[in-house]
């Protein structure tokens, strides 16, 4: 078999994608033969390298970005590194309507660490969360098959958990202004009342006030019930700054603390950072 009756296989099955060891298999040829016929594809443009021993087929229309979307390969792609994932925070926030600006990462959560991956201009980057399991998801038809998407309270969870991946708060309450009409109370309540991280309820409550979304708000701020709630900041800071949270703390136990501090009692917050709508 020849390399492109190969791909023309492939393709009519519906894939965009194979390993090395499939095409190795398929053409029956030495690694050199099947890595100088890749190559070959490879300079023409007709495939994508993402990942060791992972190809992507690329049809003409998308040659000029060097590769396909993400979203075409990204399922067969972490099923290739045995990772579960599901596509997350602004990138999911996309898939829900929500989107302000189109992201310029597509952003993966998965319980591994790994760098980001560039094929031609488009660039993957993977959020570590080590309770990815226990975060609903959905499914997304694209061109090339379904892929996993958070739910759009667990995009929500997510953002205000990790704003600097997020352009910011400022852009998280941007995006949460649209992702609004896509929260379900029910599930939002549920999935506060299954998490043992409750920070995020914190911020996620003060944002959707801001945003006039109180039903939302009043379910989360019930889910804090019979909780302890220690005092945090809304703008996280690094963790190389723990005096920095330290501080915070005190300041949530103390009843005396300097009026130049902004607290919000009802969410046990300090506003560390004014947040303002982009138009």
């Amino acid at each position: 078999m020849y390399i492109h009756e190969f791909l023309t296989q492939i393709t009519a099955k519906g894939y965009c994608s194979f390993t090395y060891s499939q095409v190795k298999e398929a053409l029956g040829v030495s690694d050199i033969a099947a890595r100088a016929a890749l190559r070959r594809l490879k300079q023409k443009g007709e495939l994508a390298h993402p990942l060791s021993k992972f190809y992507v087929v690329v049809p003409p229309e998308y040659r000029v970005l060097g590769c396909r979307p993400a979203e075409h390969f990204i399922h067969e792609l972490m099923q290739f590194i045995n990772a579960p994932y599901y596509v997350g925070l602004l990138s999911a926030a996309q898939y829900h309507g929500a989107a302000h600006h189109r992201p310029q990462q597509f952003q993966v959560v998965t319980t591994q660490k790994r760098r980001p991956i560039t094929c031609g201009r488009i660039k993957i980057v993977f959020i570590t969360k080590k309770t990815l399991e226990h975060t609903p998801t959905t499914s997304f038809n694209t061109s090339q098959g379904s892929i996993i998407v958070s739910s759009p309270e667990a995009t929500a969870m997510d953002m205000v958990t990790y704003p600097n991946r997020c352009g910011g708060l400022d852009n998280v309450l941007t995006v949460l202004g649209d992702l609004v009409k896509k929260l379900d109370a029910d599930k939002l309540l549920k999935l506060a009342l299954i998490t043992n991280e409750i920070t995020w309820v914190q911020r996620l409550g003060y944002l959707l006030d801001l945003i006039k979304a109180n039903i939302l708000s009043e379910v989360l701020l019930k889910s804090l019930k019979n909780r302890r709630v220690r005092t945090r900041l809304l703008m996280a800071l690094p963790k190389k700054s723990p005096a920095l949270q330290k501080l915070a703390d005190q300041l949530g136990k103390s009843k005396s603390y300097s009026s130049q501090i902004i607290r919000n009692d009802k969410w046990k917050l300090i506003i560390n950072k004014k947040l303002e709508l982009e138009k």
